[in-house]
């Protein structure tokens, strides 16, 4: 499959936006295009010629994903769920978002130093001892 080909079907797919943190298209998000072939196959033949596609308007593209989406459902909801993945689970993405991109462990997140309503809260729990048994 040709590389714009798969392009085209993810940036249909998840075009991003504009908005006040605009999000990424998909190409633009940093996917492993490698895992997303090979499910996006099923689908771009499905579309009835991929040259076509790509000439296609958007709004075109979309209604031309959706009749294989009906057409090859299984197909087309497994690469929309491993694309949809791995889209939100991309660093430009989580920064659009305003998430980090570093895993919580080990380093955890960072608190607001000597909250006094928080330290109130956790004082009250580690007052109550062990509730569990040993």
């Amino acid at each position: 499959m040709k590389r714009a080909v798969l392009l085209a079907i993810l940036d249909t797919m998840l075009p991003g936006d504009d908005g006040e943190s605009p999000l990424p298209r998909a190409s633009e998000a940093g996917l492993d295009l490698a895992k997303l072939e090979r499910l996006a196959a099923p689908v771009a033949a499905g579309l009835g010629g991929v040259d076509a596609f790509l000439l296609a308007a958007p709004a075109d593209r979309v209604a031309k994903l959706r009749i294989v989406e009906l057409n090859a459902a299984p197909a087309f909801k497994a690469l929309l769920a491993e694309a949809l993945a791995s889209y939100y689970e991309s660093p430009p993405v989580l920064a659009a978002l305003g998430w980090r991109a570093a895993p919580p462990q080990p380093h955890g997140h960072a608190l607001a130093p000597d909250d006094a309503g928080i330290l109130g809260a956790l004082e009250k729990v580690r007052s109550r001892g062990r509730l569990w048994r040993t």
